[in-house]
């Protein structure tokens, strides 16, 4: 390939710094959205501030003008005690209501024997009234009610105005009211001057309000009555309507005790009607999910300014609540409650919009530096994907790229040198043992561990005879053809071919790579091997070669695995005596005239998924502990498949029932079975095996103790 043009790599680089715009542009409109946020939200405080003191500033507005009234109003009563008494002067009561339109109604009570007088102004919410609750028409726009003796009688009378002189209608009825029995008039004799009662049902009219109180008093201190105004619920709520915040927002009020006696919009939500007596609620209770929660969390929390999730919707409100004294020393508490989405929304349409267009020209700038820069990036690019490939020992293919800069170039041609001779070297080392260490990340040193292991070991049935007969050339070419089969049988079931011992393979399962199915991989594996192995046997007899027929034997369980050798040659490998017994089960092959042998650690670990034929009961040459050994016939699903799990199954069980003969001692019994199962089937060799055994014992018994097993003493 002809050299190309180059340039240092510092010019790519600078086009690559390009990319810090991309953060910092981020970067900018973020803080750029975050100042203007907080900006609204300290906006928003502000304003809610404002809203609470023009709150304050209006529910002392609201009250201290009554209070006034009824302060002067009581020093006129004390100056002309008996004028109030007659109903003709009640008009300046009427006055007095008229210039205050905050006041539902003005009222004197006597101490001495309990006279009341009131003049009323009929709001439009009023549909009764009287003590036989009269019915209200709409041209009724006063009313006066007194309890005295002045009609001959003591009687609780009501007189409605249209205008004030004019009579519309006149009702009287028992008395049932005294008024020094009220708490209003009760609460005025504790403290002097205007006293402020707590929410309460007025009596007269089943409205909800409070009442202004003065008490009139003699220079002597001999009390002559009490003096109040009473102001609804509804008038409080005229007040707070001018100062809501959003659409959502709240504005209430609460009474020391924590009841709803003011909202901007709903007067009615801090009471409840049952059955035609009126209860107040306290804030959190009533049905609003806005006004309660804020109230909830405000107890919760125990403060002042704060934000809380307090939406049907889960939408976060910021909340204030500030308390504030009233004339006579009693505190409410103005709350005020502003969803956050309300006041930030537009600021947040503003900034995604501010935020699209800075996104489009950042789009179009990074489209821009991604096309320049791609001259740098893109065969690095190449080159890492194919040093993760390498440290995967992945070495297939060919790093197919070429750059203009002068240290990628440099970079490509190094990648590819190293390719190569890591191609030539993995031949003769697993490539599994390869990605272990790579993967470890740490040097190799002299090192091993216990672990559980499956072990296989294979064996070419006759292969010195084999040897002797063909050239050199052709037997390694025939090896060559064999391993080349055997060996992706064990690598795609998960296993690892440690070496090859002449013409036999040794493979391991669960290291260096673990593998909890190891056990299961390796049956798979041993199969696959024999299928593979019988496969190329029907070419070399079609080719007039002798065939590679092949044993094997598998085992499982704990091994000694690592490295071992010298600082500057060791091997990966594995030892112990599961090495030892998986090579005595491929040799006992021969005996038996089997092809797979496994263990009886193998069976019971895979018994459900594969189907074995129980052989014997033996003791291999080197081990002293007699164990089961097992023929692996197939995989039961593959077999079902194939249609033949039926036939082998039916096989192995007439096998069974001799082997039970056999190990229950019941030599003629076990010679007949096995005599018939020669018959039934002449290619199973180790049907023989057995009959000559129970011929021998016929003639010579073993003892009594004996443990059914059969120890050789050769491989």
């Amino acid at each position: 390939m002809a050299a190309l043009a180059t340039i240092k790599l510092r010019i790519g680089i600078t086009l690559a710094y390009l990319l810090a715009a991309v953060p910092l542009t981020t970067g900018m409109m973020g803080y750029l959205y975050w100042s203007n946020a907080s900006l609204m939200v300290d906006t928003a405080t502000e304003s809610m501030a404002r809203t609470v003191q023009s709150v304050r500033n209006d529910v002392k507005n609201l009250i201290n003008p009554v209070a006034h009234s009824v302060a002067s109003t009581a020093e006129l009563v004390r100056a002309d005690r008996g004028s109030i008494r007659r109903v003709r002067n009640l008009g300046f009561f009427n006055r007095q209501v008229s210039a205050l339109p905050q006041v539902f109604s003005l009222f004197m009570g006597f101490e001495n024997n309990g006279d009341f007088y009131q003049i009323f102004r009929i709001p439009p919410t009023l549909e009764k009234l009287g003590p036989d609750e009269i019915p209200l028409t709409d041209d009724i726009k006063h009313a006066v009610r007194f309890i005295d003796d002045s009609s001959g009688r003591r009687a609780d009378s009501f007189i409605f105005y249209g205008d004030w002189g004019d009579v519309r209608k006149v009702a009287r009825g028992p008395v049932r009211y005294d008024p020094r029995a009220r708490p209003w008039y009760r609460a005025v004799w504790e403290k002097p001057g205007v006293t402020i009662s707590n929410t309460y049902v007025f009596a007269s009219s089943g409205l909800v309000g409070l009442t202004v109180s003065r008490r009139i008093a003699t220079a002597s201190g001999a009390r002559i009555g009490v003096i109040g105004a009473d102001i609804t619920l509804d008038t409080l709520t005229k007040f707070l309507q001018r100062q809501r915040i959003g659409e959502h927002g709240q504005v209430f009020l609460l009474d020391e005790e924590d009841h709803l006696i003011g909202h901007h919009q709903q007067p009615e939500m801090g009471f409840v009607n049952e059955g035609g007596k009126i209860r107040l609620l306290k804030a959190d209770s009533v049905p609003d999910p806005i006004v309660a929660g804020a109230v909830k969390a405000w107890k919760r929390t125990g403060k002042d300014k704060f934000e809380a999730d307090i939406g049907s919707g889960g939408e976060t409100f910021m909340l204030s609540f500030s308390k504030f004294m009233i004339g006579d020393g009693r505190k409410w508490t103005i709350a005020v409650a502003v969803q956050r989405d309300e006041l930030v929304g537009p600021l947040k349409q503003t900034s995604l919009e501010i935020m699209m267009a800075g996104g489009l020209v950042l789009i179009l700038s990074i489209y821009v530096i991604n096309w320049l820069s791609g001259y740098l990036t893109d065969p690095i690019r190449l080159i890492v994907e194919k040093t993760n490939r390498i440290r995967a020992f992945d070495l297939e293919g060919a790093l197919d790229t070429s750059s203009r800069i002068e240290e990628v170039h440099q970079l490509t041609d190094a990648v590819q040198t190293m390719t190569r001779s890591l191609r030539s070297f993995s031949v003769y080392v697993p490539r599994d043992l390869v990605r272990a260490i790579v993967s470890e990340n740490r040097d190799v040193a002299l090192s091993s561990r216990r672990q559980p292991l499956t072990v296989m070991f294979s064996d070419i049935k006759g292969f010195t005879s084999i040897a002797e007969s063909l050239p050199p050339e052709r037997l390694v070419g025939a090896l060559n053809e064999y391993f080349e089969l055997l060996t992706p049988a064990v690598r795609n079931n998960k296993g690892v071919i440690d070496k090859f011992i002449g013409d036999a393979i040794m493979g391991l399962w669960n290291a260096p790579t673990e593998d909890e199915n190891h056990v299961i991989n390796g049956c798979r594996a041993v199969l696959a091997c024999r299928e593979a192995s019988n496969a190329l046997d029907v070419r070399f007899v079609e080719a007039g070669q002798t065939p590679f027929f092949t044993r094997f034997g598998l085992h499982t369980g704990e091994a000694i695995v690592g490295n071992v050798g010298s600082s500057v040659r060791m091997q990966y490998s594995a030892f112990g005596a599961v090495i030892n017994y998986a090579a005595r089960l491929e040799a006992l092959n021969k005996a038996y005239g089997t092809q797979i042998l496994v263990s009886e650690e193998i069976f019971e670990r895979c018994d459900e998924m594969f189907l074995f034929r129980r052989m014997d009961k033996v003791v291999p040459v080197g081990t002293s502990q007699p164990k089961t050994v097992y023929e692996l016939m197939g995989e039961r699903e593959t077999m079902k498949l194939n249609g033949d799990y039926a036939v082998i199954e039916a096989r192995c069980d007439a096998w069974e029932q001799g082997l039970d003969l056999y190990f229950s001692m019941k030599w003629q019994k076990a010679l007949s079975c096995f005599e018939t199962y020669c018959e039934r089937y002449p290619d199973d060799q180790c049907a023989e095996v057995f009959v000559g055994r129970c011929n021998s014992y016929l003639l010579n018994p073993p003892p009594e103790d004996w443990d059914g097993a059969e120890r050789f003493t050769h491989k």
